[in-house]
């Protein structure tokens, strides 16, 4: 076993950017399956009676690579080697468990708490400790007995067989689970009730679960309850994930407060919600908010903020699913960026839904969007109570996130708008530095936002028809600080410069805003996602008692640190750069 994994403030850094940069990785590789499979087969050869195997990265030996149940894996080991690369200080116990977190979050399915500081190990386990899926139910027992874990968690475990698919080169066996094996959800239990399905798979295993009494009754419960299945595999998967591990508790503190102020991509938790909904409400009740020909403000309650969150992961899944980032953001910034601040009692525009309008679709700045219309229709389907104006926000900033991008605080309650702003209001890609400045000053932004926002630009190409073509970047799948490094470089060959992007290299004020972004990323991604946090709140008034709640919480944040500060005072004292 190597040394002992010193879990400080710089270390929780270097996980929560690891973690922006897997989330990139697993949605550009479209790897999502393969990279949950690694976390759990170098997890699951625990055996909690000698204390041995476990989470702890032996699972990259060759010797342990080149056991029967791991064929095929060898390809996750080399993505991770990417992000290993970049954050050396990780342990691959660390980096595997917190890929397999992210490839259950991006593909739509519950978050999953992560407390890093697994040692490494460099001696495997003997082969045959992993689940052979041809066998029954009590084979599984024995298993995952033998790990410590009980019925419940093998059959919640088992449910994540709703992502991936089996390859006969690998395992002897064919085909996928459900018929979306791309996102996450409770689908591998409906189908397991509905008996044999052509084209779908069901293992000897997932037979078993049907077969035994104790097993199924978890089947049916979460056949007809997703929400209790994403709860229990949550909680599962931590289990799972600490194998052979014990957290100590100031880590675990640690770790809860950062996640808290570091504006996780969990978003405002169901929980705090509850403690803030009287305040959300009345405010919502009295807000004077002047849009012209706007429907009913929607009631921000505690339902409301659960069907936000199940929105959320939906959205995940769709993108992920759909490789569809780019126009989801774009969605976005073209239903915001209408707004004009002078307009008080005529249609000021903004972020209220309106693009889904026929008329406005048709704008010519709008091109293609019908595209992203029609994804978000698969949502909102699903979750009727949201606004359309909610809906296009929440994609924006679920696009980002799932990119390896910021995460952007996210405020609901817009009122969605059938009447739309004339056309015009977009900035033109053929104009300079004057126009970009009248466009985003009538919107009430300024040179830094004007920057920053062209950031986003990272993600995505141009299309013939907008009259250019191409991406601005080499990945255009990953959103980081790589628009700005281009610019400064100049015309390259394949890359993208419309004459809005060379404004902001010829404009004094504009270029150093693109010199910082350029040679630092996290100057970057905060002010970017205080720029993107104001475009998505243009004209809208989120609750003025706000700014007290979030007060509260971050005393109740240095509370929590204060009750654990006289046994963990030298990891508190190095915890101080991240508040």
């Amino acid at each position: 076993m190597a040394g002992g994994v010193v879990v400080d403030a710089q270390y929780l850094k270097e996980v929560e950017k690891a973690r922006r940069d897997l989330r990139a990785l697993i949605a550009y590789r479209n790897c999502a399956p393969i990279m949950l499979r690694l976390a759990w087969h170098d997890a699951g050869t625990y055996n909690a009676e000698t204390k041995t195997g476990g989470a702890n990265g032996s699972i990259r030996n060759e010797h342990e690579l080149g056991h029967g149940a791991n064929s095929g894996l060898k390809i996750a080991v080399n993505f991770c080697e990417e992000v290993k690369a970049k954050y050396s200080k990780i342990t691959y116990a660390d980096l595997y468990q917190l890929a397999g977190v992210v490839a259950v979050e991006v593909t739509g399915g519950p978050t999953i708490e992560f407390v890093p500081g697994r040692k490494d190990s460099l001696e495997s386990p003997e082969e045959g400790r992993l689940p052979d899926a041809k066998k029954g139910a009590s084979h599984l027992k024995d298993i995952f007995y033998r790990m410590g874990l009980s019925d419940k968690d093998i059959v919640a475990l088992s449910g994540a067989h709703t992502l991936g698919r089996a390859h006969p080169e690998r395992s002897g066996f064919e085909g996928p689970w459900t018929s979306e094996p791309l996102k996450f959800d409770n689908s591998y239990f409906t189908e397991l009730l509905k008996g044999e399905s052509e084209g779908l798979l069901k293992l000897p295993t997932d037979k078993a679960l049907l077969d035994d009494p104790e097993f199924r009754r978890y089947v049916e419960l979460y056949a007809k309850d997703e929400d209790a299945f994403f709860k229990d595999y949550a909680a599962s998967h931590k289990k799972l994930s600490e194998l052979g591990f014990t957290p100590s508790s100031c880590v675990k503190e640690a770790a809860k407060t950062s996640t808290i102020l570091a504006q996780s991509a969990v978003g405002v938790a169901v929980t705090a919600a509850v403690v803030i909904l009287s305040y959300l409400y009345e405010v919502r009740k009295n807000a004077n908010l002047r849009f012209h020909a706007l429907m009913a403000a929607p009631v921000v309650n505690e339902e409301y903020l659960k069907e936000i969150e199940k929105a959320r992961r939906d959205l995940r899944a769709l993108i992920y699913s759909k490789n569809c980032a780019p126009i989801m953001l774009r969605i976005a910034w073209h239903d915001a960026a209408t707004y004009d601040a002078r307009l008080k009692t005529r249609i000021p525009g903004g972020p209220n839904g309106s693009i889904r309008n026929k008329e406005e679709l048709s704008h010519s700045g709008n091109k293609g969007l019908e595209t992203a219309v029609e994804l978000c229709e698969q949502v909102k389907a699903k979750h009727p109570k949201i606004t359309y104006a909610d809906l296009y926000q929440l994609a924006g900033v679920v696009a980002v996130e799932i990119t390896g991008g910021p995460s952007i605080d996210f405020v609901p309650g817009r009122k969605d708008s059938n009447q739309s702003p004339p056309e015009g209001r977009l900035p033109d890609a053929k104009l300079g530095a004057s126009h970009l400045r009248e466009v985003f000053y009538r919107m009430g932004l300024s040179d830094k936002d004007i920057v920053v926002l062209s950031g986003g630009h990272t993600l995505g190409k141009e299309h013939k028809r907008s009259g250019f073509q191409g991406p601005w970047t080499k990945e255009p799948s990953k959103f980081d600080n790589s628009y700005f490094v281009d610019l400064l470089k100049g015309e390259t060959e394949g890359l993208l410069q419309l004459p809005t992007d060379k404004a902001l290299v010829e404009d004094p004020v504009f270029r150093r805003y693109v010199e910082l972004y350029a040679r630092d990323n996290d100057a970057f991604f905060r002010d970017y996602a205080v720029s993107h946090k104001k475009l998505s709140e243009l004209g809208f008034n989120p609750p003025s008692q706000r700014p007290k709640v979030v007060l509260t919480l971050t005393i109740a944040a240095a509370v929590v640190a204060a009750l654990v500060y006289d046994k963990c005072e030298s990891f508190i004292k190095n915890m101080t750069s991240l508040i």
